[in-house]
C-alpha cells in the first residue's frame, strides 16, 4: 500500500470516529491530520464552532462511490457533486464533491446514511445545508470534503443563510487543537 493509500485509509478512520480533519496537497508530499474536528451529531452551535465550512448547496448529481477520493477498498463512502448557493462560513469553490458515510449493501445507487441523525442523502436538484468537517473546500485535484451535517434547506437559501450566520455569530470560539501532526 503506497503512502497516499495509507493517508486515505487514515482519513476514512478519522471520519468514521466522527472527528478529525484532513488536508492533502495535490503534490502528495504534505499530509496533515488531527483528531480535533466537527462532531457529527452535535448541536447547531457545536457544528458552527467546529466546521471549517458551512454553506447552502444544490446537489447537481447522484451520490456515487468515488475510488479516487476514498480508496476502492472503502465502498462505504459516497460523494455527491454540489453547487454552492450561499456560503455562511469558509471559502468554497463554486462546485465541490461532498462525501458521506453510508451503510453497506442495498441496491446499486441506493444509499442510506450511516453516521448521524444530522445527515440526509442528497438528491439532484434539491438544496441542503452542509457543514464540512475535514476536507478541502476549494476542491483542489486529489482532495475531498467530508460532511459533518447535511440537512434539507427547509427555510430556503436566504432563510438558512440568515439562521446559520446568527448561530455562527453566537457560537463560542473553536478550541485550540494541540494534537496535529504533519
Amino acid at each position: 500500500m503506497n503512502v497516499k493509500m495509507w493517508a486515505l485509509a487514515g482519513t476514512a478512520t478519522a471520519v468514521l470516529l466522527g472527528s478529525g480533519w484532513y488536508a492533502w496537497e495535490s503534490s502528495g508530499t504534505v499530509h496533515t491530520e488531527s483528531l480535533c474536528g466537527t462532531p457529527s451529531g452535535g448541536t447547531d452551535a457545536e457544528v458552527a464552532t467546529s466546521a471549517q465550512g458551512i454553506a447552502v448547496v444544490e446537489a447537481v448529481g447522484e451520490a456515487a462511490h468515488d475510488p479516487q477520493a476514498v480508496g476502492a477498498e472503502n465502498p462505504e463512502l459516497v460523494t455527491t457533486p454540489v453547487r454552492i448557493v450561499e456560503t455562511m462560513k469558509g471559502k468554497f469553490a463554486p462546485v465541490i464533491g461532498v462525501s458521506q458515510r453510508v451503510e453497506p449493501g442495498g441496491a446499486p445507487g441506493s444509499f442510506k446514511v450511516a453516521t448521524s441523525n444530522r445527515e440526509v442523502m442528497m438528491k439532484p436538484g434539491e438544496r441542503y445545508v452542509v457543514a464540512i468537517g475535514p476536507g478541502d473546500l476549494e476542491a483542489r485535484p486529489g482532495t475531498t470534503t467530508f460532511a459533518a451535517l447535511v440537512q434539507s434547506a427547509d427555510r430556503g437559501a436566504a432563510g438558512e443563510a440568515d439562521y446559520w450566520r446568527s448561530v455562527i455569530a453566537k457560537a463560542p470560539p473553536k478550541p485550540v487543537c494541540e494534537d496535529t501532526v504533519s
